[in-house]
């Protein structure tokens, strides 16, 4: 991810447009990926790629903040970075609503007492943040669970607990 495509999200987020208007916006935008290409393509004129984002975004549920936003990043040539911006727009709203996206990755579906010990993990390290744990199947893991957050990871798997227990008994 661009720092341009941060700080264009940073913007959007300023604008103080809804959330699901966003999530709408991306959905639309990548609904057909000719779409992308079409506004991402230099040899387009500027007046035609707007009227597309017009007829494309023009209806009257979506807010025109959202159409003004992305008519200014084609004209500035972020229309191949929307899907970061739109990315870093999730991020950035979770940050400043206090939200934490996690995902559990587990051997078979999670029970319950994994879910809780895993949100309870996350609510001990993040005590100020609402915890949203996603749950996802890898069946490469032996047991137990690995939880993915921000730029961490939290191994609770059986091959995390022989690694730790090796380096515990190799440094003596």
């Amino acid at each position: 991810m661009t720092q341009a495509a941060v700080n264009n999200a940073i913007v959007l987020y300023r604008l103080a447009v809804e959330r699901r208007d966003v999530e709408e916006a991306q959905r639309v935008y990548f609904v057909t990926e000719k779409l992308a290409q079409t506004l991402a393509n230099p040899l387009i004129p500027l007046t035609k790629k707007y009227d597309i984002i017009e007829k494309v975004y023009g209806f009257e549920s979506e807010p025109k903040l959202i159409t003004s936003f992305i008519k200014e990043m084609v004209k500035l040539g972020y229309a191949a970075e929307m899907n970061e911006i739109f990315e870093a727009y999730y991020r950035y709203w979770d940050e400043k609503n206090h939200i934490i996206r996690a995902e559990l990755i587990s051997a078979e579906a999670a029970t319950d007492e994994e879910a809780n010990d895993a949100k309870a993990l996350l609510q001990s390290k993040y005590p100020e943040y609402e915890i949203s744990l996603t749950q996802k199947v890898d069946e490469t893991l032996l047991g137990g669970y690995v939880i993915k957050t921000l730029n961490t990871e939290y191994d609770r798997s059986y091959e995390g607990k022989l690694r730790e227990l090796e380096r515990k008994l190799t440094r003596r």
